[in-house]
């Protein structure tokens, strides 16, 4: 769900404290420059630029940033998935110069919520939530090359020269409370903007609510000619807008990001089109979407283990489906799925009517802020559709466990999914049976052993005893 009262609160504050953001008015790079078939023409090196105490200031908090993220473990480290972004952050630079004190780096954040954003230094960020959304290497190439633009045009040091620090003070205040209250249950959407908020203000506004409108349509002109002179089909970046937009209303986030904002999505994704018409280059790269789900897996799983432990199982049903859809028999993917949707309990899988009015959006984020997950299951149980709702989804999920055993029988995690659902439905033999083959599957030293055999000890003590 969009927060829209966030939203609009977060602006009104900025604007009424301090009047509108002025960024320095500089022509944009490509603005000018006539449609060619020689997409090179429109790339953009950057503007000549002149470092001050301010700036390098700016250097040193993006610095700390990176150093917060570490610190925070928000960094996704595995080797495949950062070899293939790395694969395409680089044909996006294609050996252009890099900007004085820049060193491009391409770094995954585990954080559900779609985002991206580059920082002064040259690190560009991308979410687990945005991997697990867009569909193939074109449009995460839109999105690298979009943050390289803001890089190589200064946008970071100019947006920080010319906002009010007072206001950016206030906003800080108001989207990291928000962001703090949605964290008090453990993991939550939004914990690398919480994190970054507490070493620098501006790293909020830049990535949050991205520049003003002239600014994002300049590194959206340079990011689509970077990404054409690539060799990327440029139609993806409009793809990637609607994408965008369609996926904004699933549930609650703590705050909308530019990637989620819809009449800029909208004229954003116009733009891209009439570029594409004129500049789409022969044999232009996109990509399978099965190549591209294969490459980030294990970014996607990450990012359906975060959603379902910040009550998020709406998005983790859509992101594991997806898995299992293009990448069929995987028995770890069809038990992500399963584990969605046995979180879901009575929820649908996709908002009501009544969800998407604004009332309801309102509802849902006091209910994630304000209630329980088992408050929140207690209510929609009241009803005929809740009740109905929840043994669909349970059906759903045991038979993908089912499933998953059949295919790989000595996959341990299935059954103890199984036996997880099984006492739920209050099947305590069956539950017992599966937590017993989960033990004999894994190892004596795994780090779930203790917790199940916790679980098998209450389901036996709840088995009907036998009479003699």
């Amino acid at each position: 769900m969009r927060s829209s009262l966030l939203a609009a609160s977060f602006l009104t504050t900025l604007f009424l404290a301090s009047g509108p953001m002025l960024l320095p008015q500089q022509p944009p790079a490509s603005a000018t420059s006539p449609i060619s078939n020689d997409p090179t023409r429109h790339v953009s090196n950057g503007p000549q630029f002149q470092f001050t105490k301010i700036d390098n200031n700016l250097l040193a908090e993006a610095d700390a940033v990176d150093a917060e993220y570490e610190k925070e473990a928000l960094i996704l480290h595995d080797p495949g998935v950062q070899a293939y972004i790395d694969g395409v952050g680089n044909r996006i630079l294609a050996g252009r110069p890099v900007p004085e004190k820049v060193a491009f780096r391409f770094l995954v954040l585990r954080d559900s919520v779609v985002n991206a954003y580059a920082q002064a230094n040259g690190t560009v960020y991308v979410t687990t939530g945005l991997l697990a959304l867009i569909q193939n290497e074109a449009q995460l190439a839109a999105v690298l090359a979009h943050e390289t633009s803001h890089v190589y045009d200064r946008h970071p040091y100019l947006e920080n020269r010319s906002i009010r620090k007072k206001a950016v003070a206030v906003a800080v205040v108001s989207i990291a409370a928000e962001a703090a209250l949605a964290s008090v249950s453990g993991p939550f959407a939004g914990a690398a903007i919480y994190a970054g908020s507490r070493v620098s203000s501006i790293i909020l506004v830049e990535s949050v609510y991205g520049y003003s409108r002239e600014v994002e349509s300049q590194a959206d002109r340079d990011g689509i000619a970077a990404m054409t002179a690539a060799g990327y089909d440029p139609h993806a970046m409009a793809a990637t807008f609607a994408l965008f937009d369609t996926d904004s209303t699933l549930e609650f986030t703590p705050y909308t990001t530019i990637y989620q904002d819809h009449p800029r999505l909208e004229s954003r994704r116009a733009e891209a089109l009439q570029f594409a018409g004129s500049n789409t280059p022969d044999a232009a790269r996109t990509g399978s979407e099965k190549d591209y789900l294969s490459a980030v897996a294990p970014a996607i799983v990450s990012n359906i283990n975060i959603d379902l432990e910040c009550r998020r199982p709406r998005t983790a049903v859509a992101r594991a489906a997806r898995l299992v859809d293009a990448l069929p028999g995987d028995p770890q993917f069809q038990v992500l799925l399963g584990e969605s949707y046995h979180a879901l309990g009575a929820k649908t899988t996709q908002p009501t009517p009544d969800e998407l009015t604004p009332e309801g959006e309102d509802k849902q984020r006091k209910m994630v802020l304000k209630k329980t997950e088992e408050q929140e299951q207690e209510r929609l149980l009241r009803t005929p559709e809740g009740q109905a709702t929840l043994k669909q989804n349970q059906a759903a999920a045991e038979n993908l466990f089912l499933a998953a055993i059949q295919g790989r029988p000595d996959y341990a995690p299935a059954y103890r999914e199984l036996g997880f659902l099984d006492q739920d439905e209050a099947r305590y033999s069956d539950a017992a049976a599966n937590y017993q083959h989960y033990l004999q599957l894994v190892a004596p030293t795994s780090l779930d052993r203790y917790r199940i055999e916790r679980r098998l000890s209450q389901v036996q003590s709840l088995q009907p005893q036998q009479v003699h």
